[in-house]
């Protein structure tokens, strides 16, 4: 079985459910009020682990209840914690998130902890890096501790995903170390700075970000439009899973998480996006981040009903 390092952030998510999101000044009642293990590295680590795939976690997380909840999130999923820190000086990041009755969502984010994961952090852990045959990396912890990491997966011959949510202005040199760059279109417009709203437009844009390094691919996520891959090859556009949208919170690192354990499975790129696709579909039909990530049987369960 290969083996998935992933470096990135914990954060325990507060979740209020309400009719539609409020308005600049504006009040509105909300239906209800939840706590969650979230974080985008945490979410895709979970996520991997419950498909089956074989998971190390670096991250680092406060000295306190919040800490506490999330190392139990993971040890739960069956991810190895050899790279979990915990940190006495900084409490462990936090996402405020509202949830719309249509699924929408805002969030905010208060690091923590996660921007305390520093590059001589990673000196420990460099060995699991060198071991590791896929190395997944987002933009919630530090930039130069992302760029140690993808060095030191990219000169052990891993394969580099990287996912740049949220988009932090330098990450244009992490796109030169990754082999999969996976943005949505908000975050290719960013790192562009041309439009991605049309399909054409979305293709020259992630030609453009495929032209800034040696990725082998850039695969768009588009929420209900689904996706694009752009390799060097050309375009394809999959559409997203039909289904009824509850919570969209968790989409992104639930595609992301499909779509590596595929290819960790042998699958390649095209199959490991299909998956991808459908992971998150189920994915955004339950409420919460890590709570609505399949096992492998659930996502077989979920794939047998499309099919009917």
């Amino acid at each position: 079985m290969k083996k998935i390092v992933v470096v990135g952030s914990l954060n325990v998510d507060f979740v209020v459910s309400t009719p539609r999101l409020p308005k600049e000044g504006q009040t509105v009642l909300g239906h209800s009020f939840d706590k969650f293990p979230g974080g985008k590295g945490a979410n895709q680590s979970v996520g991997m682990a419950r498909l089956g795939a074989d998971v190390t976690h670096i991250g680092k997380v406060g000295a306190d209840d919040h800490g506490k909840l999330l190392r139990r999130s993971l040890e739960k999923a069956g991810i190895r914690l050899d790279g979990l820190i915990e940190d006495e000086s900084a409490p462990t990041g936090m996402a405020f998130i509202q949830i719309a009755d249509t699924g929408a969502n805002t969030i905010v984010v208060v690091p923590g902890a996660n921007m305390r994961l520093l590059p001589p952090d990673l000196d420990p852990f460099i060995p699991l890096l060198k071991q590791a045959d896929l190395v997944v990396l987002q933009n919630e912890i530090p930039l130069e501790t992302n760029l140690k990491a993808a060095r030191a997966g990219r000169k052990a011959g891993a394969v580099v995903i990287y996912n740049p949510a949220p988009f932090q202005p330098g990450s244009e040199r992490l796109c030169i170390l990754a082999d999969l760059i996976v943005p949505n279109e908000i975050e290719l417009t960013e790192f562009t700075r041309l439009p991605a709203t049309t399909e054409k437009e979305i293709e020259r844009a992630a030609e453009r970000l495929l032209q800034k390094g040696e990725a082998r691919a850039v695969v768009v996520t588009l929420g209900l439009r689904g996706c694009m891959i752009r390799d060097r090859s050309g375009a394809e556009f999959l559409p997203a899973i039909d289904v009824k949208a509850v919570d969209t919170t968790a989409a992104g690192d639930a595609f992301i998480a499909g779509m590596t354990w595929a290819l960790s499975e042998g699958n390649d790129l095209r199959e490991s996006v299909r998956l991808a696709n459908e992971v998150a579909g189920y994915a955004v039909t339950i409420l919460g981040a890590q709570s609505s990530l399949p096992t492998r049987e659930q996502l077989e369960q979920f794939r047998a009903q499309l099919k009917r």
